[in-house]
């Protein structure tokens, strides 16, 4: 799962206190909660005590693994975050450490930068779901996390044409496609385009190929899904270079 990075949620299934609780990151949510309950090598250690585990939530569709490492690091320390911290956070003694966990994320996906990211809130287990109010743009879904769809890695491999914006060359890892159409784009043209003075990602806008409405996160989306098996190249992502 190439291009792939989450960060998921964990609830001990002998311990409801908030020690029963782990937060980690991950390209493969299936292997590693097989990792942690000793199904296989590689879990990390301080999780071994409270096995077995359940998956709770995935939090993924983070542009890069950085931003993904960010998150769970902001997740496990919301006290110190700089990002979270002005906030009181103390579990009620009324919660479950899952309840805390989960009241902290919350906060998280109302707070920048990660409001503004193509986020996809993932419930793995519908016995913890709790209430989330995250942005309009960032749908929540309840099931197993997709594997790559073999349709759309077929796809992507056949556009490898001229962004309509700037008439260059797009490569597999720097174009982005329009849902409808699959018009073509380098991903920091458009999303230059879209963007406001003080924005960094755009939630949405008009395809200025075929003139519909689209969603970035959707965008984000299928893109996601058709690169997932292909192999990444080692150059700057282009959410670094809308920073430039």
């Amino acid at each position: 799962m190439n291009g792939f990075h989450a960060v998921y949620l964990l609830s001990s299934q002998q311990n409801d206190s908030l020690k029963g609780t782990y937060i980690g990151y991950t390209v493969f949510p299936g292997r590693r909660i097989l990792q942690h309950n000793r199904f296989q090598k590689g879990g990390a250690h301080k999780t071994a005590r409270y096995a077995p585990w359940d998956m709770v939530m995935c939090v993924h569709n983070f542009p890069t693994r950085t931003s993904g490492l960010v998150f769970e690091w902001a997740w496990q320390n919301p006290k110190v975050s700089k990002r979270l911290k002005h906030h009181t956070w103390r579990k009620a003694a009324t919660e479950t450490g899952v309840q805390y966990q989960i009241r902290i994320l919350d906060r998280m996906l109302q707070s920048a930068p990660w409001n503004r990211f193509p986020l996809v809130v993932q419930w793995m287990k519908s016995e913890y779901r709790e209430p989330l109010t995250p942005p309009l743009h960032m749908p929540v879904a309840l099931g197993p996390i997709e594997e790559a769809d073999e349709e759309c890695v077929s796809l992507i491999r056949k556009f490898n044409g001229k962004c309509f914006l700037c008439a260059e060359i797009t490569e597999k890892v720097s174009g982005i496609y329009c849902i409808q159409r699959h018009c073509i784009f380098h991903a920091v043209c458009l999303a230059e385009k879209w963007c406001g003075r003080e924005e960094v990602l755009p939630l949405s806008g008009r395809c200025p190929s075929c003139a519909t409405e689209q969603l970035w996160g959707e965008m984000v989306k299928l893109k996601a899904r058709s690169t997932q098996k292909l192999k990444p190249r080692e150059s700057t992502h282009w959410t670094e270079e809308l920073a430039h």
